[in-house]
């Protein structure tokens, strides 16, 4: 098992994260609209619901950002899909890969927080933190397999820390705004062999989850924002789907 300490200090530092980007909101008053990477510092950014920007470390380099429309299951349902609007970033480090995503949904509905309809619900999960505050981060670590992931091929396409096989994941994960919008931070890296069903060597784990914890920060939004020109990616929808998760019926809606 991971140590006590180590669950407490990824809450503290995540928690108080965005808790600086709240504070910061009244600052961003002036700015532009916006969801992407801030071409002058390269962090990915959003200006509204939620105010926070995701920084990477030191030795990152941008890879590709972009913007798709992903069709993603209402209810985890097989016959009805809604659209959700998707920003993402895509970063490659030594040995490593970050991955920051944003997705929004229309006012009618929210993002499940629940482990439903999601790519790890069918995987094996080596570590789970399920954060006790609104702030807190959802965090998941697990292979998952190259056939199921969407960003490997566009890594590979771009020829920037890009490996063949599986890849072990730790996935962060918030949602805000009245959880209209989902913000997923993954932190990747080759996966080691596992023997089915078995667990990661705890040493392994730990140092797996100290190096995800050290590869971003999140921030408040600095204005001016430097915007990019909005690219269009191709990501399919059966991969990126069970990445986002599935929606449901926003209650305030429904009630009024």
């Amino acid at each position: 098992m991971i140590a006590e300490n180590e669950v407490f200090s990824m809450k503290h530092i995540l928690a108080c994260a965005l808790l600086v980007s709240a504070v910061l909101l009244g600052g961003c008053a002036g700015t532009s609209l916006y969801r992407g990477v801030d071409a002058s510092s390269g962090a990915f950014v959003s200006t509204y619901s939620p105010v926070v920007s995701v920084k990477a470390a030191q030795g990152y380099e941008q890879v590709l950002s972009g913007y798709t429309l992903c069709r993603v299951p209402f209810e985890n349902s097989m016959l009805r899909t809604l659209s959700a609007d998707t920003w993402f970033s895509l970063q490659a480090g030594e040995g490593s890969q970050l991955v920051s995503v944003l997705a929004e949904c229309p006012n009618e509905y929210i993002w499940e927080v629940r482990p439903v309809g999601v790519d790890f619900q069918t995987l094996k999960v080596f570590y789970e933190h399920n954060g006790m505050s609104p702030n807190d981060a959802t965090v998941h670590v697990y292979v998952r397999p190259a056939s199921m992931d969407p960003w490997t091929p566009l890594f590979a396409q771009a020829g920037k820390a890009a490996w063949q096989g599986d890849t072990l994941v730790a996935r962060y994960e918030w949602t805000g705004g009245a959880d209209i919008s989902k913000l997923i931070v993954e932190y990747r890296e080759p996966a080691p062999e596992v023997l089915p069903g078995l667990a990661m060597n705890v040493e392994d784990l730990t140092a797996f989850i100290g190096r995800s914890q050290k590869a971003f920060t999140l921030e408040g939004v600095t204005s001016p924002v430097n915007p990019r020109p909005r690219e269009t990616v191709n990501v399919p929808d059966r991969l990126l789907a069970p990445v986002l998760g599935v929606l449901s019926t926003n209650q305030i809606f429904t009630e009024l």
